[in-house]
């Protein structure tokens, strides 16, 4: 008897042990669903790339997910191809909606939310301690003094008044010279926000 009460001991306290593990791994892939939706900024463009995953509330096979291709749209269930490449989440959301009002349903409610942001570099060259291409945070805008940190910084012979940056803005390249040393004095009103495939030269300073 004693050998059959041990062994359903056991076996009750494994049964325990498997239902917290599984409760704690269900508590924590919401929290990673909530810290996703969290860790966003409110102003955050959805890119060509990003994985977004879409919900309509109590419509479960409404439910989608993938990847924005590269006309800026996603595919969701009965109303098809929608264009959300731009938009914030929320309004990725909101225009969801709108389309399924329009033909399907009478209040939808659409969650949409970024599960996975898509790569986005710049290069860095010139004076800095690390150069080379180096990937941005999607979800935060940088201004150039984070980013010449993400290089380890400037090295000693670094011109920080004449940094040049080139970028694509419509079609066109345009080189912009930034006095970073102006910013890391404080000044707020000089700040110059990176962007992706922006190429920043630190020159060499001439004594």
């Amino acid at each position: 008897m004693r050998g059959i009460c041990f062994v359903f001991c056991c076996f009750g306290l494994n049964m325990k042990l498997h239902a917290q593990q599984t409760a704690a791994g269900s508590m924590s892939t919401a929290g990673a669903e909530a810290l996703s939706k969290s860790s966003v900024s409110p102003d955050y463009q959805i890119r060509e790339g990003d994985m977004v995953q879409v919900s309509v509330f109590d419509e479960p096979e409404l439910a989608a997910g993938g990847r924005v291709r590269k006309d800026g749209t996603i595919q969701c269930p009965m109303i098809g191809s929608v264009k959300i490449q731009g938009l914030s989440q929320s309004a990725a959301a909101r225009l969801i909606e709108e389309a399924y009002r329009k033909d399907y349903l009478v209040h939808p409610e659409v969650n949409l939310f970024i599960s996975q942001f898509s790569v986005q570099r710049i290069t860095i060259l010139g004076q800095v301690q690390r150069p080379g291409a180096h990937e941005l945070p999607a979800e935060k805008d940088l201004t150039i003094l984070q980013v010449l940190g993400m290089a380890g910084g400037p090295t000693r012979i670094a011109n920080l008044k004449k940094v040049l940056v080139k970028r694509v803005e419509g079609g066109q390249e345009r080189v912009y010279k930034v006095d970073v040393n102006s910013m890391a004095s404080g000044n707020q009103t000089m700040m110059f926000y990176v962007r992706e495939d922006d190429v920043i030269t630190v020159p060499e300073s001439f004594f």
